[in-house]
């Protein structure tokens, strides 16, 4: 059975090989390079991470949505975006999205993500989501701050080892809500 779940101005549906050639273009347009790990850019990758998106949307235990980001307007797939790890209960599940650079400053990566907070808190009740991104992507940093997420405090140093843990050299930031927090907004 296929997801799908609308907000006000988009359609968030289980990607299909039909998706692949947008999405893929799109995590390898040179603006979005800067703010995407070195390897969701590589076109192998990408191939091989949505293909195993389209088989677990098929599978019964569902824990990973990867969706395609649909306007209602006039069906234009505008990107993805992603929440991992939400299976019932789950202590934390993350969030990612990624979007065509023409569709950047129109509010749909915060409308998705909204709706991704629903998926993970209320469709199976996760007690934490986060999301990463680097540290100077603003555009993100402000996309988390929006749909009620915090920054984690620590030490810079644990920054710079999270972005060395993804491969980088650049320091990562991390911004997490809970689902009491989610539920007092």
């Amino acid at each position: 059975m296929s997801f799908q779940i609308e907000t006000e101005r988009l359609i968030l549906r289980d990607v299909r090989e039909a998706d692949l050639p947008v999405l893929i273009a799109q995590a390898g347009e040179p603006e979005a390079r800067a703010g995407i790990l070195a390897y969701q850019a590589d076109e192998k990758y990408n191939r091989v991470l949505l293909r195993a998106a389209i088989a677990e949307a098929h599978s019964g235990r569902r824990e990973n949505y990867t969706l395609a980001v649909v306007r209602k307007s006039d069906r234009a797939l505008i990107g993805s975006c992603s929440i991992a790890n939400a299976r019932r209960e789950s202590i934390e599940a993350a969030l990612g999205w990624h979007y065509g650079r023409r569709y950047w400053g129109n509010g749909y990566a915060t409308e998705a993500a909204r709706a991704l907070l629903y998926i993970g808190f209320e469709l199976h009740r996760a007690a934490e989501i986060y999301a990463d991104c680097f540290a100077d992507n603003a555009a993100s940093i402000r996309i988390m701050e929006k749909i009620g997420m915090t920054s984690r405090p620590n030490l810079r140093l644990f920054d710079q080892i999270r972005g060395w843990s993804y491969g980088e050299k650049r320091p990562t930031v991390r911004y997490t809500i809970s689902r009491n927090e989610w539920e007092a907004r």
